[in-house]
C-alpha cells in the first residue's frame, strides 16, 4: 500500500484509502517553497493510482491554498490527466465550505482547465 503524508501546520494530510480507490487530501497548503511537499505528493499519487486497476478518486478538502501551492496542484492534476487519460477514470472531488468563496473559485478554475471528471461539492464539515 502507498504511504500517506502526515499533516503539518503548513501542509495538508494525504490519506490513501486503497480499498475505496480513493486518495483524500485535507488541511491547508501555505508553504513558501512547496516543491519538496508536492514532489512527494506526486510520488504518492503515482504509486497509488498505479495500484488501482480501473479508477480512482482524489478528494480535496482544503481550507487554504496559497498561490504557489495552487500552481503545483494544477501541474500535478494536468500531469495525472495526461498520464492516465484513456487508461483509468480519475475523478476529482473538490470540497469547499459554504462561506469560502476563495476555495470554490479555486475549484472552478481547476475544473475549467482540466478535462478530468471534476465535482464541486459543498462540504458539510
Amino acid at each position: 500500500m502507498a504511504p500517506g503524508i502526515k499533516e503539518t501546520l503548513f501542509t495538508p494530510s494525504v490519506k490513501v484509502l486503497t480499498d475505496e480507490h480513493r486518495i483524500v487530501i485535507s488541511g491547508q497548503s501555505k508553504l513558501e517553497d512547496p516543491t519538496p511537499f508536492y514532489e512527494e505528493l506526486i510520488k504518492v499519487l503515482d504509486e497509488s493510482i498505479n495500484e488501482f486497476k480501473t479508477h480512482a478518486s482524489i478528494d480535496f478538502l482544503l481550507s487554504y491554498l496559497n498561490s504557489s501551492s495552487s500552481k503545483w496542484l494544477f501541474h500535478i492534476l494536468k500531469g495525472i490527466q495526461v498520464k492516465f487519460q484513456g487508461k483509468k477514470i480519475i475523478t476529482i472531488n473538490w470540497y469547499y465550505d459554504e462561506d469560502d468563496d476563495s476555495m470554490l473559485e479555486a475549484g472552478e478554475v481547476f475544473q475549467s482547465l482540466l478535462s478530468l471528471p471534476f465535482n464541486l461539492l459543498e462540504s458539510d464539515r
